[in-house]
């Protein structure tokens, strides 16, 4: 079977207030953590893999340097066989979409362009931290969409001062950029991220959980209305435009992912890096966490990952896993309504998203 590549660079121009991922912010670091990098992809390539997505993460991918960029992509192509229609994404912010830049990424091989846009209202991306606004998230859409290239964005809802007008605005906004695939994160607050010290110092207030339980609900009707198919728990669609890579992970497929913080599913073990760009630049390369999974572990998984998938899970599948517990978990979703029947399987409706992390806690 095909192998995905994920691939995450961190370097950033602020640390966003919300985020918890490994990033870095001194730039100056770049050159060595590549030269890491790539120290990895050979300590860990198999020539004979195909590769049938890449995935560049982190971080912002796109304040990588064009010459560090082509160092990395080159030396993927000599140690992997990667597909001719290998699904390539790259994650820009909308400071760094340029007409040149978008060529040079595509002259790479990027044939999918995943763009960080949260909202398109100034006054809730200041909270973030973020460095853009809505004028320029809107040029890079544009820039993106017009060249060809498969573009996607991603949205944040429940910000700090989002209100539900200014969402269902951020919505028709991104709806009508041209965009193919949306991806609609709920805000999770991590601790010791700086929004939550925000929060808990009580400089800024989120938007009451019903509302924004309201507006996720809206969202899924207003994608279908407009095109937009939801295939997993925050990710819509138009036909075709679906992310090959994330597929990957909820299908239980395998990936190698090189870099700090990254972390691999090969055969049935998952291991991960460290997240210390001094430690990972000064070669250290065993896993900080890697575990077998047992059987137990693999079914948990299975349910889980199918689940968070609109399509849902076979009604067998789940008798299979779960036995007699699973049918009453099935019976009782569909009478109170957080399942439905597809066929013969069964889904999470809207609202039972919301739940599911605790709904599906219920069958273990």
């Amino acid at each position: 079977m095909p192998i995905g590549l994920y691939v995450h660079l961190p370097f950033c121009r602020v640390h966003c207030t919300y985020c918890p991922f490994a990033v870095s912010t001194d730039i100056r670091l770049q050159d060595r953590y590549t030269g890491a990098l790539l120290a990895e992809v050979d300590a860990r390539s198999d020539g004979d893999r195909v590769v049938d997505s890449i995935f560049f993460g982190g971080g912002t991918p796109s304040r990588t340097s064009r010459e560090n960029l082509a160092r990395i992509v080159a030396r993927l192509r000599e140690r992997f066989a990667i597909d001719d229609d290998a699904e390539f994404s790259l994650e820009a912010n909308p400071e760094d979409v340029t007409d040149d830049a978008v060529a040079f990424w595509r002259a790479l091989g990027v044939n999918r362009l995943s763009i960080g846009v949260q909202s398109f209202h100034d006054d809730e991306l200041r909270p973030l931290g973020r460095v853009h606004g809505r004028v320029q998230a809107l040029e890079a859409v544009r820039i993106a969409a017009a060249s060809g290239i498969r573009t996607s964005l991603d949205l944040i809802l429940g910000l700090p001062r989002q209100t539900e007008a200014s969402f269902l605005e951020t919505l028709e906004t991104a709806i009508t950029t041209g965009a193919g695939h949306v991806s609609l994160y709920m805000l999770d607050l991590e601790e010791g991220t700086a929004l939550v010290r925000q929060i808990e110092g009580g400089r800024v207030s989120l938007p009451d959980d019903d509302l924004v339980a309201s507006l996720y609900t809206a969202a899924i009707d207003r994608f279908a209305e407009a095109g937009f198919a939801q295939y997993e728990i925050s990710n819509f669609a138009r036909p075709g435009q679906e992310c090959r890579h994330n597929l990957r992970y909820w299908r239980r497929e395998q990936y190698l992912a090189f870099g700090i913080g990254a972390h691999s599913f090969v055969g049935d073990r998952r291991f991960a890096n460290t997240r210390d760009i001094h430690q990972y630049i000064a070669g250290e390369r065993e896993p900080v966490f890697a575990e077998v999974l047992g059987e137990g572990e693999v079914r948990r998984e299975t349910i889980f990952l199918e689940l968070r998938q609109a399509a849902g899970i076979h009604y067998d599948d789940v008798v299979r896993l779960c036995g007699e517990e699973g049918i009453e978990w099935m019976e009782r979703g569909l009478i109170d309504g957080w399942l439905r029947r597809v066929g013969n399987r069964v889904a999470f409706t809207p609202s039972g998203f919301l739940l599911s992390n605790d709904y599906i806690s219920r069958l273990f």
